[in-house]
């Protein structure tokens, strides 16, 4: 017979020991290695990174030192049970500054983006790099992408845009001197885009990769991130529905990861985009009470776009 501590915090804690337990032997090389291979079209534009990395590695400490802090625990708790009767999950975790992400390291969106084609000495005759994050959240994943293309060379100029539906978070990326739009269309050329775990959260996800195309620069690249197995849902209108999915055969169907991807991709190209290099990774966030951390698994695209296709 199982003991099970009684009362709601022992029972977290409880649940915290044995989770974190798990953690420690969890082999994350996994987060990296695909199971099966693709169709060779796209297996070939594959960028296998290495196990976590330092700096992966340093967020995942840190981490579990913010989810071993009971005290801060308790009181996000008990603040999310009121604060949610009138404010959305992520304009709460905003509020809260909590709920940050890791997708990628400074490292890995640097080989990621070289094996993608990406290089500002290719665009010499601009004086300054512009990159535009879509859905930027808190904008930690954004300085990280941002700190990757300044170590591709010296002396690069950046000036880096946000889109984001929340709040809080866009007063979090003002805070960090990020340029925060209102829409696309206010941008032109831009040199790198990133659309990172936003596709599955907006309504209309069609439009948004439209709005990309017309946006990035004629040599410019895309990355673009999707959580598999991939469920759609939108947190700002009440039947939490796309108006289409991004994979037509969502809900109706369920696919291995290489199906999945595959289907991915493909729908990447019907839209006007060539897969330049792809990964896959971990897309963490922090943890809470019961866990240090969890984790989804995503696959990460850089595209270029075809030349007059929309």
């Amino acid at each position: 017979m199982t003991y099970r501590p009684r009362g709601v915090f022992a029972r977290a804690l409880y649940d915290k020991v044995n989770n974190d337990r798990y953690l420690e032997g969890y082999d994350m090389r996994l987060w990296y290695k695909l199971p099966n291979e693709l169709p060779e079209k796209y297996q070939s534009k594959f960028v296998q990174l290495e196990e976590p990395d330092d700096t992966t590695r340093r967020w995942l400490d840190e981490a579990k030192v913010l989810s071993a802090n009971l005290w801060l625990q308790i009181w996000h708790i008990i603040a999310r049970l009121f604060l949610a009767t009138f404010m959305t999950q992520t304009d709460v975790n905003g509020l809260l500054k909590r709920g940050s992400m890791f997708i990628l390291s400074e490292n890995h969106f640097k080989d990621l983006l070289v094996a993608g084609g990406f290089s500002p000495s290719s665009f010499e005759n601009d004086s300054m790099i512009d990159i535009l994050d879509i859905g930027a959240g808190d904008g930690e994943v954004t300085s990280r992408l941002a700190k990757s293309v300044i170590h591709m060379g010296s002396n690069i100029m950046l000036k880096v845009y946000a889109t984001e539906y929340s709040w809080t978070m866009r007063d979090r990326l003002q805070k960090k001197k990020f340029t925060v739009i209102d829409r696309l269309q206010n941008v032109s050329n831009v040199h790198l885009i990133s659309c990172l775990n936003v596709l599955d959260r907006c309504a209309d996800p069609h439009q948004i990769m439209t709005d990309i195309y017309n946006a990035l620069h004629p040599n410019g690249r895309a990355i673009v991130a999707l959580v598999l197995p991939y469920s759609h849902y939108v947190e700002s209108n009440s039947s939490h529905l796309p108006i289409k999915p991004l994979l037509p055969h969502w809900p109706q169907q369920s696919r291995s990861f290489e199906d999945e991807a595959t289907v991915f991709f493909e729908q990447l190209e019907l839209m006007g985009f060539n897969i330049e290099a792809w990964t896959k990774a971990p897309y963490l966030c922090e943890g809470d009470l019961r866990q240090s951390f969890y984790w989804l698994i995503d696959v990460v695209v850089v595209l270029s776009k075809k030349t007059g296709f929309i």
